[in-house]
């Protein structure tokens, strides 16, 4: 955690220098490039993975236009690069800087393995609801598309005999014999409605919940990397060779292995989320928030990063913030009365927020937006458009009084 994001001059970003947190958010007009800064952050994230797993080298990165024609193409970035374009990432394990037309790759210094499953859900992820059994529909979309439709598929089958979504008392169940997705409202009656029949909000919502829950539930269990043929048998031979070296003692060899155990299994889930609150009545944004924040609660190393242009999504998270504030300065018999009005495993400590505006036309173009007296999201350009209308509203009623007078 604490990586840190330098960007200037790319696509619709201007100058940026940023430190991501465990719950991560950015607010912002449209174009501003708050999709841009997740998607480089879910990139880098993937090419650290991509070498602590040993299945690339950093010659690889830096050779070429590797880095600007395919890794960037993933989230059809490509085009975004200018002349001028300069970004830094500082990772964990490894830094990546690209400047005059090259990436340089640094090992950083050791730091114990935490390998992460990383899921980027675009915005276009309603249509993998409308599309279901049709992928001639997803042919058009970005490769990111592509994967988060094989995760959702995958989630289906895992929770095939039923999920309920967070909100409206909905039940989810897939039908496994003709490949569809049903749901049930209030008591589960018999008489289900197709996802691709459902609401906006619904098929906007569901492939969130049910993704993020199954890949949390895959970070909590420990589960395996799947290796290749190949990569088992360097794996294997990777162990042998420590098993078999005299020289190391004990601590050492135990150190090791266990360093290998950490790059074939998850330890932590990285979940970046654009606009959650697609579709969604505000009650049921906080519902789809509170289950994302759940999810990155599994290991404290996971992490939660959002787009989003709802004002409810940052009152949700100042809620968040105030109720660890709560947590820490009362007693135990008051938290079990807040515990049955708000979920307090939802409290995120405000260390481990950060909330950017990211804004075309004001200075500077990238702006903390969390107080440092309270710690909470203070006001911000969302804040702002609510004023315009609201003085809007005086003008026009002060003109209507005068007109029948």
């Amino acid at each position: 955690m604490n990586e840190r994001l330098i960007v200037k001059s790319f696509g619709p970003i201007k100058d940026l220098d940023i430190v991501f947190k465990k719950f991560t958010i950015f607010i912002g007009d449209q174009g501003t490039g708050k999709s841009c800064t997740a998607k480089l952050f879910s990139i880098f994230k993937w090419m650290e993975k991509d070498l602590l797993m040993k299945r690339s080298k950093c010659d690889y990165y830096q050779k070429g236009g590797t880095f600007k024609s395919k890794i960037c193409k993933y989230h059809r970035l490509e085009t975004f690069f200018k002349n001028d374009t300069y970004i830094k990432y500082i990772g964990c394990y490894y830094s990546f800087e690209f400047s005059g037309d090259k990436l340089h790759v640094t090992e950083q210094p050791p730091y114990p393995i935490v390998l992460p499953k990383i899921m980027y859900i675009p915005a276009e992820r309603t249509i993998l609801s409308i599309a279901e059994n049709r992928p001639r529909l997803l042919k058009e979309l970005p490769e990111s598309c592509s994967v988060f439709s094989d995760e959702f598929i995958e989630a289906k089958e895992a929770f095939k005999s039923g999920y309920d979504l967070p909100f409206g008392h909905l039940h989810y169940k897939y039908d496994t014999l003709n490949s569809v997705s049903k749901l049930w409202a209030y008591d589960y009656s018999d008489d289900p409605v197709l996802l691709r029949n459902a609401s906006s909000g619904i098929q906007s919502a569901l492939p969130i919940c049910l993704v993020s829950e199954f890949l949390s539930e895959i970070v909590s269990k420990g589960e395996d990397v799947v290796l290749t043929d190949k990569e088992k048998q360097a794996l294997d031979k990777e162990i042998e060779d420590i098993l078999n070296n005299e020289t190391y003692s004990k601590p050492v060899r135990d150190g090791m292995l266990k360093q290998l155990s950490s790059r074939s299994r998850y330890g932590c889930f990285i979940n970046i989320t654009e606009e959650p609150e697609l579709n969604l009545f505000p009650h049921s944004q906080m519902e789809v928030l509170f289950a994302l924040v759940r999810n990155c609660t599994t290991t404290n190393d996971s992490m939660l990063v959002l787009t989003t242009h709802s004002p409810y999504t940052l009152a949700i998270f100042n809620t968040m913030i105030l109720a660890a504030k709560v947590k820490e300065h009362t007693t135990e018999s008051i938290l079990n009365e807040i515990a049955g009005l708000y979920p307090l495993e939802c409290a995120i400590a405000p260390e481990n927020i950060a909330a950017f505006r990211l804004s075309e036309n004001e200075t500077p173009f990238c702006l903390s937006i969390q107080s440092d007296a309270s710690n909470l999201i203070s006001k911000n350009s969302l804040d702002n458009v609510s004023n315009e209308i609201m003085e809007k509203f005086n003008m026009l009623y002060r003109i209507y009084a005068k007109s029948i007078k």
